[in-house]
């Protein structure tokens, strides 16, 4: 049985290593074997390598957003063939389905295209780590938690905002885009120093998310026109009680649009929070991807599976643009992930996403 390098954790919290023993795994139906061209990291990252959470079995293979080239393809592997490049994120926790080694699996129906549309248009090999997690997640919060729609041709300017709570991050920049596309005015939180991010992004407006709770709300309040939003998505797990009080105290229903419903969606599916009477609160989970043996396992994998496609049509028509706030790390190997891994925990990115090459791209 061929085996390969990679990045292995023998248990939680324990340190990365750098193997030569790990089994290459062979695709099933529906599925390719991709060779790892370039990785990213995730804020996930570290969480599964101090905790183990969401890690299904140790010694582990860890990494999440990738782009590579297919080697092979499964029985009844009907949409990749060999040679295409694929781009997302994968399964969290699945070793088998994780890019922190030679090569790995993806399910065709999980992952983006590096199409000829999107060579045209210039998008980078590199850029393909930006994409996966971030715009997946993104989607999950804006289409399963506050009911916008992703469909090409459905864009109606509305009258009303919508607030993404960490905006110039990875995963708020896809959220402006996304509600920007369903035809709503955005206001992003960020810190100062960020708000050309968020506003490039598409913001129309940003606030000061590091300002006193009640500043925060005294300007989401004034920029909206006393409370014209029934949607937040906080993208940075960290400002549920900013989120939550906004539309409890702000928000005024039916002020444009006939909205009888207030939606709070968040990135974070983990603490325990209180929902005051008249909000629908909706937690992404997007670790539960590929974990079908379970009805939300199945029920993420569902819903992933249908919004991938539409994703794809919006990156080719370039009503979602790739991210260009990324650093490419120096150097080549796993030697230079392992350090970048060290280095995002450390802050050393300062907010940017560490982009890594492990392979070179022959030929492509």
């Amino acid at each position: 049985m061929a085996t390969q390098t990679g990045i292995s954790i023998a248990g939680p919290n324990e340190p990365y290593t750098i193997v030569e023993d790990i089994t290459q795994p062979t695709p099933g139906p529906g599925q390719a074997l991709v060779k790892t061209l370039y990785v990213g990291i995730n804020p996930v990252d570290p969480i599964m390598q101090h905790t183990g959470l969401l890690i299904e079995s140790f010694p582990a293979v860890t990494g999440s957003d990738f782009i590579g080239v297919v080697l092979t393809t499964g029985l009844n592997t009907s949409k990749l063939s060999p040679g295409n490049i694929v781009f997302g994120c994968a399964p969290i926790g699945l070793n088998q389905f994780s890019p922190f080694q030679e090569s790995f699996l993806v399910n065709e129906n999980w992952i983006f295209k590096y199409s000829d549309v999107l060579k045209q248009k210039g998008m980078k090999l590199e850029q393909g780590p930006t994409v996966g997690a971030g715009l997946v997640t993104a989607a999950l919060g804006l289409v399963g938690g506050l009911k916008l729609s992703l469909n090409l041709g459905e864009k109606n300017e509305k009258d009303e905002w919508v607030v993404v709570m960490g905006g110039s991050g990875t995963v708020g920049q896809y959220a402006v885009q996304i509600a920007r596309l369903a035809g709503y005015k955005v206001l992003a939180s960020c810190s100062p120093s960020k708000a050309e991010i968020a506003k490039e992004a598409g913001a129309h407006a940003t606030f000061d998310n590091r300002a006193p709770i009640d500043e925060q709300l005294g300007m989401i309040e004034r920029i909206t026109g006393g409370g014209g939003f029934t949607r937040v998505f906080d993208a940075s797990a960290q400002a549920p009680q900013v989120s939550l009080r906004a539309l409890d105290e702000i928000s005024k229903i039916g002020q444009s649009g006939g909205e009888k419903e207030k939606y709070f969606s968040t990135v974070d599916d983990w603490s325990q929070l209180e929902i005051p009477k008249g909000i629908t609160a909706y937690r992404v989970q997007f670790g539960q991807l590929g974990k079908t043996s379970t009805p939300l396992g199945q029920g993420i994998t569902d819903q992933v599976e249908e919004m991938i496609p539409l994703l794809q049509k919006h990156l080719e028509s370039g009503t979602i643009k790739p991210l260009d706030t990324y650093t490419v790390v120096d150097g080549q190997g796993w030697d230079k992930v392992v350090n970048a891994l060290s280095g995002f925990e450390a802050g050393t990115y300062q907010g940017r996403k560490p982009v890594i090459k492990v392979a070179d791209a022959e030929g492509l």
